[in-house]
């Protein structure tokens, strides 16, 4: 990932100010379209025993104030499961053995603007062998390694100079993909004038089976700074030396953050943004992919994306990207297309607006090659963020569900996951209670009303007054509930973000007030999940302040994009 000076400005206030209100106005409602698609993915209640329940995603529609959700059981007739203003739901307590279908129909006012229906869903019961994924520590997806050749496992270490920058890069093997060893130098500093003084980013290595070589591609900088913003070529036969074939700008282009994505026909693509990140253009590689044959097209063009990252599911193309914001979280999107030298559709929202405090990443199969489930590991550079105690990269993993060139993803503590047998189950602690519930706060400004935040759309947002500091937001939720997790998506402002210190609190009565959770601790920014136990009717999020990382007046506004309450009917 490319995290040059440019990411790491720090500009006046009111004009990040200003310039977010535009990058919203353009880019994070430009899925709002006339058209749109649902999926659901599967999951299963925390300490269940069936994946049986389902969450529903919908992409937006330009101009609908209203979505009706319908559900068909073993190819039945579709009833109405609810009306709501949002683009997501939860559906509870689906039978084994049964299939089921989902619709939604879009309105404004009285009058359908689109409707669509869902891929077919069968619940199961949850199956032995299973691999747990904990998005609330670090953790590490234990994936097989794809570069294999013959009956030979491969991978490769990158170390430093002692004065840094690239030292060696080291190959080990190993015959079960577990126990590696036999490390051998297979590229050096010394090898090159290039790689005298030098750094790789965003590295690729893949297999090329008709000239039998390993293929190496890379960003390539200086050591000390972003100057050169060029790619990076090499290539091996497997076991063998590497030779550095040359660094240089593709068709005369920037090239910052890269990937390189083989198709099945065993074409590739180097996709690569220039401009300081602000165009991203898709290249076509020779036939022995040591070279760049010609520039595709301009995917995007002045629209700051970072990572891209590209996966190909049901005949259909998806390019993954995350907003240029440095080290921080920032905003995922994703477009697609039939063919990759075909039009590619407008940028596309997913998820929430800090990809829950992380970066859009990788994007890949759980079972190599053949599998059908897809997840997103999203990466959290959190030493590079201000004020934080954890100076480590941390991932999340996202499952990612797919419908007709539509992309889905959500956020879950756990994951179960079966790389072998392509399982990936998302764990959700507790049903959710808090959405479509009455809200209100300490004050509203504009036309923001308390219910934005938890409407079931990570779009939409409530606002409170300007500088109001300590600030509340409650939400009712209807009677007394067993209270397991709380999720907040919070604000950020791109340049100049901060994190929320606040506690969380509830009642029965709406009176008397019990301090559940103290988080005036927090240094994550854009995204938190929470964890606690209790009983309670109303929950409060009292928001008492926001650090920034760039600024010690604090100006932002309290503001909430979503808030989600999670539990289940007390006992």
């Amino acid at each position: 990932m490319v995290k040059g000076k440019q990411g790491m400005v720090v500009v006046a206030a009111l004009i990040l100010l200003t310039c977010h209100l535009l990058f919203s106005a353009q880019n994070v409602h430009a899925a709002d379209s006339e058209e749109t698609q649902i999926a659901a993915a599967l999951f299963m209640l925390k300490n269940g025993s069936e994946v049986s329940n389902a969450k529903i995603h919908w992409a937006p529609v330009g101009g609908a104030d209203e979505y009706e959700l319908y559900r068909s059981e073993n190819n039945g007739p579709f009833t109405l499961l609810q009306n709501l203003t949002g683009t997501t739901a939860d559906d509870y307590d689906l039978a084994i053995g049964s299939t089921y279908r989902y619709q939604v129909k879009a309105y404004e006012g009285t009058s359908l603007l689109t409707s669509a229906v869902s891929p077919e869903y069968a619940p199961y019961t949850l199956p032995g062998n299973l691999t747990t994924f904990d998005n609330t520590v670090q953790s590490t997806l234990n994936l097989p390694n794809e570069l294999k050749v013959g009956d030979t496992y491969y991978r490769f270490n990158f170390v430093q100079k002692s004065s840094g920058g690239f030292g060696q890069m080291i190959q080990q093997t190993s015959t079960d993909d577990i126990t590696y060893g036999n490390d051998k130098v297979v590229l050096s500093y010394t090898d090159h004038p290039d790689l005298a003084d030098s750094k790789f980013e965003g590295i690729n290595i893949l297999y090329h089976a008709p000239t039998n070589k390993f293929v190496f591609w890379a960003h390539y900088e200086n050591s000390s700074d972003y100057t050169l913003a060029r790619v990076s070529v090499a290539s091996a036969t497997p076991g063998e030396h590497f030779t550095f074939h040359k660094s240089f700008r593709p068709e005369g282009n920037e090239s910052r953050d890269i990937s390189i994505f083989e198709d099945d026909d065993d074409s590739a693509y180097l996709i690569s943004t220039a401009n300081n990140n602000s165009d991203t253009i898709l290249y076509k590689l020779t036939s022995d992919w040591l070279d760049v044959a010609s520039q595709v097209s301009v995917i995007y063009e002045n629209q700051h994306r970072e990572l891209p990252k590209v996966i190909k599911k049901d005949g259909i193309y998806y390019l993954f990207s995350s907003q240029a914001a440095g080290w921080y979280p920032s905003i995922p999107m994703y477009s697609s297309a039939t063919s990759m030298d075909g039009e590619w559709s407008e940028l596309r929202t997913i998820g929430n607006t800090s990809t829950f405090s992380a970066q859009s990443g990788s994007v890949m199969r759980v079972k190599p090659n053949t599998g059908n489930h897809v997840v997103m590991i999203a990466y959290r550079w959190m030493f590079g963020w201000a004020g934080t105690e954890n100076g480590t990269t941390e991932e999340r993993l996202l499952p990612v569900w797919f419908s007709n060139g539509y992309a889905f993803y959500d956020y879950f503590d756990q994951i179960l996951y079966n790389a072998s047998d392509d399982v990936v189950i998302p764990v959700q602690n507790g049903r959710l209670l808090s959405q479509g519930k009455p809200a209100t706060a300490q004050t509203t400004a504009g036309t923001t009303p308390a219910g934005y935040a938890n409407d079931g759309s990570y779009q939409t947002e409530w606002i409170g007054t300007g500088g109001s500091w300590p600030h509340w937001w409650k939400v009712d939720l209807g009677s007394v509930q067993d209270i397991h997790n709380v999720q907040i998506s919070w604000w950020m402002q791109k340049g100049s973000e901060g994190f929320y210190k606040y506690k969380i609190e509830t009642s029965t009565d709406n009176v008397n007030w019990t301090e559940a959770l103290d988080r005036t601790n927090n240094t994550s920014y854009g995204f938190t999940s929470d964890t606690l136990s209790g009983t309670a009717r109303y929950v409060r999020i009292n928001m008492l302040n926001a650090t920034l990382h760039n600024n010690p007046n604090n100006w932002y506004t309290p503001r909430l994009w979503e808030v989600k309450v999670f539990g289940a009917g007390a006992e």
